[in-house]
């Protein structure tokens, strides 16, 4: 059965197997480190399917697990997640935007401009977690929370940042 890319979810069995995620690679913590930290990794990923700057399709080709893989090989990992994100100039044509401070207007004026979107919500886990903006609504917004699935911006009580990216001309 062929997943959708909704279907990339942060507690997914499939994504979370103990080779996958040794703790060579990621000294702080063990192989549970997708389930614990790996919205940003769903969420990524989601974002460059929803906007059409990763085109695979076949998702035995491209899937969360395997981004995280190209992030390792071009040494996109560290302990702050802006660095992960800036580093995917590395393997798209993206330029990390950074951080801008959420509010509703920011949303939009990011959304307007067609730049691809991150937002940060308060984690389970952590005080940030990210998800995708996959459209606008009247003064709200459709994300995809990789833990919950689908859902309403204005679910969330709180909301941080915003994280946005530019379509760059690749070399």
């Amino acid at each position: 059965m062929r997943r959708s890319y909704t279907s990339w979810r942060q507690d997914a069995a499939w994504l979370n197997q103990a080779e996958a995620w040794p703790a060579s690679l990621f000294p702080a913590a063990d192989y549970h480190y997708f389930r614990d930290c790996g919205c940003l990794v769903c969420a990524l990923a989601v974002m460059l399917r929803h906007y059409d700057v990763e085109t695979e399709s076949d998702e035995t080709l491209f899937n969360p697990w395997i981004l995280n893989q190209r992030l390792i090989d071009c040494d996109a990992f560290s302990c702050e997640a802006d660095l992960e994100l800036e580093y995917i100039s590395r393997l798209y044509p993206l330029e990390y935007l950074g951080a801008i401070p959420y509010s509703m207007d920011n949303l939009m004026n990011t959304i307007k401009s067609g730049y691809p979107c991150l937002v940060t919500v308060p984690g389970k886990k952590a005080d940030r977690h990210f998800a995708t903006v996959l459209s606008a609504l009247d003064k709200d917004a459709i994300v995809y929370d990789p833990l919950c699935g689908e859902t309403k911006l204005s679910s969330y009580n709180r909301l941080c940042e915003i994280r946005a990216f530019r379509l760059t001309e690749k070399d």
